[in-house]
């Protein structure tokens, strides 16, 4: 397939487009990854610090909400300062924040370093988006996202292998060392290839102007209808995280590594849906992708829900509604994304920051409330799976009442 035609914004001026989406990737791939490489050792952590697993868990719940409230603060810095330079104050935080982690003596600390790590982790997904919107159309945004997401989305494919396997060869705290460079090379990477691609016409804003921007979305029926799609189906996946680490290794007794390798399941659906995604966005327009994708969420957590009924809990029975509900993943929150954005895109910055506020805000909040009430079964996570899924279900329909109609 050929790459999608730029909008009229001028091509990238950091090289070829080709290069400046690999790039985008590449800065996107470390969120995610810094996210899930430390999911399979949080049994451990608990462990070596000798604390409980709802603390332990606040390093993985405690970084999502420090990614979400980043979002809210990067997206309107990116409007009014311009993207290249908050990225690499960013990367420089997250760099900072890595060491500190790796050599934290306490698991506050520790906790409080993740939460650090995750305001400059999440500078590269946050606005690698803004910057696909601010150089293509709504239709093309969303399919050049969907491929760059489905080659991001290798990161959090094998990045929990990979923590399994530094952790079981190094010990955790190897993982955030390894971490600490990947950072430092990033942020080379953007010093010297990342272009600027704030567009002229944003120039000029002022911080009151970004400010009202940034409000006006608010109290937009489409927007937040974009955004509660993206942010509960987001919650799906979240929720699923937050527990299938405790339901493998603790409760059926399953090594790090094999929960490493059965969530590249998950990584798969997700891609396959992006795929999908990238070859339709333009064709079918967002709204369609966006009511299949929610269609197939709530399949998965069906399918969850029959098991976890009758007490059945086995690894495919975990991971292979996952599967599905990746899939529906992978088709919703590239569109999503896009319709948000096409909102205003003189506010693009600012809307993509809620629109990651919401899916890793709404996530976390509720990947922590599915970690607290699952002990010995699976049945609390599919109740709050379908819940989410059925209201990303009624936002896809609220989005599409509120979409102008072509005539």
């Amino acid at each position: 397939m050929s790459a999608p035609a730029p909008s009229s914004s001028p091509a990238p001026s950091g090289g070829q487009p080709r290069g400046f989406l690999l790039l985008l990737v590449a800065l996107s791939m470390l969120g995610p990854l810094t996210l899930n490489i430390l999911v399979p050792s949080l049994p451990g952590l608990a462990k070596a610090f000798s604390t409980s697993r709802e603390n332990a868990q606040l390093t993985f719940s405690l970084y999502l909400f420090g990614m979400a409230i980043s979002q809210l603060v990067l997206g309107p810095l990116a409007d009014r300062f311009g993207r290249r330079p908050v990225v690499l104050v960013a990367l420089v935080t997250y760099v900072t924040a890595s060491i500190g982690a790796h050599f934290a003596p306490t698991i506050e600390m520790l906790i409080a370093t993740r939460v650090m790590q995750s305001f400059g982790a999440t500078a590269g997904l946050t606005l690698g988006r803004t910057m696909i919107r601010d150089r293509y159309d709504q239709n093309s945004a969303a399919s050049v996202i969907g491929y760059v997401t489905m080659a991001m989305v290798l990161a959090p494919m094998i990045s929990p292998l990979l923590g399994a396997m530094i952790d079981e060869a190094f010990g955790w705290r190897a993982i955030l060392a390894f971490c600490a460079v990947l950072g430092a090379l990033s942020f080379a990477l953007a010093l010297l290839n990342l272009p600027e691609t704030r567009p002229v016409t944003l120039v000029a804003a002022t911080t009151r102007q970004v400010i009202e921007r940034t409000i006006g979305l608010i109290v937009n029926i489409r927007y937040m209808a974009y955004w509660g799609a993206s942010a509960f189906c987001s919650a799906l996946f979240f929720c699923f995280l937050g527990t299938a680490p405790h339901l493998m290794i603790e409760v059926l007794g399953r090594s790090k590594s094999e929960y490493g390798i059965w969530f590249m399941s998950l990584s798969l659906g997700y891609m396959a849906g992006n795929f999908v995604s990238g070859r339709n966005a333009r064709r079918l327009g967002i709204d369609t992708l966006i009511y299949w994708g929610n269609i197939a969420g709530l399949v998965g957590s069906v399918a969850l829900l029959g098991p976890a009924l009758m007490g059945y809990l086995h690894p495919l029975v975990l991971f292979g509604p996952a599967m599905i509900m990746s899939f529906g993943n992978g088709l919703v929150l590239p569109n999503a994304i896009a319709g948000g954005l096409g909102v205003d895109p003189a506010a693009a910055g600012a809307g993509s920051g809620l629109m990651g506020f919401g899916q890793v805000g709404v996530g976390a909040a509720l990947s922590f409330f599915a970690a607290k009430y699952t002990e010995d079964s699976a049945l609390p996570l599919a109740v709050l799976m379908l819940v989410c899924a059925l209201i990303a279900h009624f936002s896809g329909w609220v989005s599409r009442q509120e979409t102008p109609k072509q005539g």
